[in-house]
């Protein structure tokens, strides 16, 4: 008799424990649901891809399951963006802070502008060109798909193309075009002045020394030609001045 008891009384302990469980997770289901989602900082990747990235899978509308998440960087990567924050406000709401990834150069490829970032990696495609965002002539570029790396007729260059293309940036040089002839020699183009740089192993000298210069000339509206091809660091950089008409 006494044992049977005990069996009924584990029995209904057990039952209790389940049962409060299930009400545990009905209760954090209700509460701890995301009814608000905020998204910000994109301007390339729309806000629905961004979206159905964080808030996914069983229960992903949970901010708690959310929450855990992000804790283990439990999200899969998005190409076009370089990090990001998730801003909790109360038990329902989330602001999904995203950080996307610049785009240094594009080029022409049959009336339709591609983009792509300091890795090389296609971001955008588009029939509009970007204001601020140099384009590349003078270059072989084979194929591209979003979100792979471009790809060049000559593979020597891609290493050339993606320095140049991160100093321009880094620099924030205003640039329009970079321009390589058959030679590979590079050629900057800015508004009102070309730059010569040549054909080097490495750029990062001469970046360094003109961007001050450039951007002088250009607050001047000075207007002209830069040899850059025989520099050596200390050199004076002379702006050869074009002739008023």
């Amino acid at each position: 008799m006494i044992n049977s008891m005990k069996k009924r009384w584990k029995l209904c302990l057990a039952l209790a424990i389940v049962i409060l469980v299930i009400l545990a997770g009905l209760i954090s289901i209700i509460v701890f649901k995301i009814d608000n989602v905020i998204v910000t900082g994109n301007e390339r990747v729309s806000e629905n891809l961004i979206r159905d990235n964080f808030i996914n899978g069983p229960l992903g509308d949970n901010m708690l399951v959310l929450k855990m998440k992000d804790k283990f960087k439990a999200f899969d990567e998005m190409p076009a963006i370089r990090d990001y924050d998730l801003i909790y406000e109360g038990n329902d709401q989330v602001t999904i802070q995203v950080y996307e990834k610049a785009l240094v150069a594009g080029f022409d490829y049959m009336g339709e502008y591609i983009y792509f970032d300091k890795d090389g990696l296609v971001l955008e495609t588009t029939t509009e060109k970007l204001d601020k965002i140099p384009l590349i002539e003078g270059v072989a570029f084979t194929n591209f798909a979003m979100n792979q790396t471009i790809n060049v007729e000559n593979s020597d260059q891609i290493g050339m193309i993606l320095d140049v293309s991160e100093l321009v940036d880094h620099y924030n040089i205003s640039v329009k075009k970079i321009k390589f002839n058959e030679n590979y020699e590079l050629t900057l183009v800015t508004k009102g002045i070309r730059v010569y740089f040549g054909k080097q192993k490495l750029y990062d000298e001469q970046f360094a020394a003109i961007a001050d210069v450039l951007k002088t000339a250009r607050k001047n509206k000075l207007k002209g030609t830069i040899d850059m091809r025989n520099y050596k660091r200390g050199d004076r950089i002379i702006l050869k001045q074009r002739a008023k008409s």
